[in-house]
């Protein structure tokens, strides 16, 4: 969520103190700080740890380490109130809902409807529209499968309807278990439509399936990370890069400094100061204990 960062009571402070929203690491740390998963990962855009819950489209200022400096950043609004973190994305299972609906003859109810031949009007032509290109030149339509005449079918309240898709008038069965096969591996996991051979069949004959596709977990390797947006320096605030203790196993950072504290002296470089101090002539050398 976004905050309102209050300035630390120290003398030094890492960049991140500055941050307007939480930067999760990881899809596991999002998990256990929001109990939800964050979205799929799309490797298309930059990795990006925080999200702006009202974002508006007005420009972020962002701290560029190449430069040391504040630098204003534009992000779309959708793409700011999203996280996008590298990982597996569980898609949840399709529940199938049952129907009320049943086939009635002239003395009553002969059977019940079954839940993978009703649908909405809407989803059975989102799938005449996907599948349309696969079938150049011939009409994919939606029609009404119900039973009309002697035997119809009552729906009572349901809204769903026995719709079918049909290619140049030959029907290819409910819409509903298209849809079904559609999410056979999670609602809204990756995919595509295809006409191709039912793996196996001997005479190669194309039929219109659900081909699944792998999800992409992780980024590529030129991948780069969106900046987390800071609040503006204070007027007692500067950045500063602070070289590490030991030049050896480290390396210099970028922190905020307040102009109006003094930094606290560290144990290295008391030592360092000493051992200054012990190397000129005449002195009387300081010993650490």
């Amino acid at each position: 969520m976004s905050t309102t960062p209050v300035q630390p009571s120290l003398p030094r402070y890492p960049i991140s103190d500055l941050y307007l929203f939480a930067n999760y690491a990881d899809r596991a740390a999002y998990l256990a700080a929001a109990a939800t998963q964050a979205p799929p990962f799309n490797p298309a855009l930059p990795i990006k740890g925080w999200a702006d819950p009202a974002p508006n489209g007005q420009p972020y200022l962002v701290f560029d380490d190449a430069s040391g400096q504040a630098l204003e950043l534009s992000v779309p609004a959708a793409a700011a109130a999203a996280l996008n973190l590298p990982g597996t994305y569980n898609y949840p299972a399709y529940v199938e809902t049952s129907t009320a609906a049943q086939i009635v003859g002239p003395y009553g109810p002969i059977s019940q409807v079954a839940a993978n031949e009703v649908c909405l009007q809407s989803d059975a032509q989102a799938v005449a529209n996907a599948i349309e290109p696969l079938y150049p030149g011939e009409a994919v339509m939606v029609a009404d499968g119900s039973f009309i005449g002697i035997y119809h079918t009552v729906y009572g309240t349901d809204p769903r309807r026995q719709w079918i898709i049909e290619v140049a008038g030959v029907s290819l069965g409910w819409a509903q278990a298209w849809i079904e096969a559609q999410n056979a591996h999670g609602v809204g996991a990756p995919g595509h439509w295809a006409l191709a051979p039912i793996p196996g069949d001997a005479v190669s004959t194309p039929f219109l399936q659900w081909i699944q596709d792998p999800q992409v977990t992780a980024a590529p390797a030129d991948a780069c990370t969106a900046p987390v947006p800071i609040r503006p320096l204070l007027p007692n605030e500067e950045f500063i890069l602070v070289e590490p203790a030991d030049p050896l196993f480290g390396t210099a950072q970028w922190m905020v400094r307040r102009t109006d504290m003094a930094p606290a002296i560290t144990l290295v470089q008391v030592e360092q100061l000493v051992a200054q101090y012990n190397a000129q002539p005449g002195v009387i050398a300081i010993q650490l204990k």
